[in-house]
């Protein structure tokens, strides 16, 4: 791994570094989709980026300390703000993300579907080239394996993670273009992606290994849990979106 680029007198961390270039990289696609689409305003798409950025660091952050290590940040609670040397759960992130959108667009009486199938892809993307921070820094490792494509003997859990997510945001993509004209489909495209990224995400935790990839009931582990409890939520969802639209037949 190459958690730092060392440029002599000058050294990056690679983590920092890629997700800084993942988060441009979605910013531009995202003013790309933006200028393809009229009925997104601009400067509402661009308040749920930076709301999503900076309450998902929130509550990544936050899930951390609490669930992960709260004996350490009460024996230690200067370490809270030292954000900087790593202690984020991604859940944590992504539900808060969320929760934060929805309320935000309630205030401007947008509807969420609306924006929500409008940017989830932006997220994936964003997501995808993100988990390969992952890599570099050796963080989210797998469990040891002889496979051929092993990485220091290891299953590069995070490549699989970056690999499945391109083919979730394939998916989607090719799911928006079959609906692109039809109004009633709002939700369908979000709700999707959930249950796609939770079912990859869920399969993936079970080569996991490192010690924010531990087990609980029966090799179980938190995040596989959440998983499940998202792809329940996503097809409850997509069943209501799928009568409401028959009964508008």
């Amino acid at each position: 791994m190459y958690p730092i680029i060392n440029f002599g007198l000058l050294q990056i961390p690679t983590f920092h570094l890629i997700i800084s270039i993942s988060i441009s990289i979605a910013l531009l696609y995202l003013s790309y989709l933006v200028n393809q689409n009229k009925n997104y305003p601009r400067k509402i798409a661009f308040d749920l980026a930076l709301l999503s950025m900076f309450t998902g660091f929130i509550g990544g952050r936050l899930l951390h300390i609490i669930y992960e290590a709260p004996q350490y940040y009460l024996k230690f609670p200067s370490q809270v703000f030292q954000f900087w040397n790593g202690g984020f759960v991604y859940y944590g992130g992504l539900i808060t993300a969320i929760f934060a959108c929805f309320l935000f667009l309630k205030t401007k009486k947008e509807n969420f579907y609306h924006w929500a199938d409008f940017m989830i892809p932006v997220f994936s993307l964003s997501y995808a080239f993100g988990r390969l921070a992952c890599f570099f820094q050796g963080c989210c490792f797998g469990q040891y394996t002889d496979a051929f494509w092993s990485v220091g003997s290891r299953h590069p859990t995070q490549l699989y993670i970056v690999f499945a997510e391109f083919t979730v945001l394939f998916l989607i993509l090719k799911l928006k273009n079959k609906f692109k004209n039809q109004i009633n489909s709002s939700g369908v495209i979000f709700n999707s992606w959930v249950f796609l990224h939770s079912l990859s995400r869920l399969i993936i935790e079970f080569y996991r290994d490192d010690d924010r990839g531990f087990m609980l009931l029966n090799n179980i582990s938190i995040s596989q849990i959440i998983s499940l409890f998202l792809m329940i939520i996503s097809l409850y969802f997509l069943k209501k979106i799928q009568i409401k639209e028959a009964s508008n037949i």
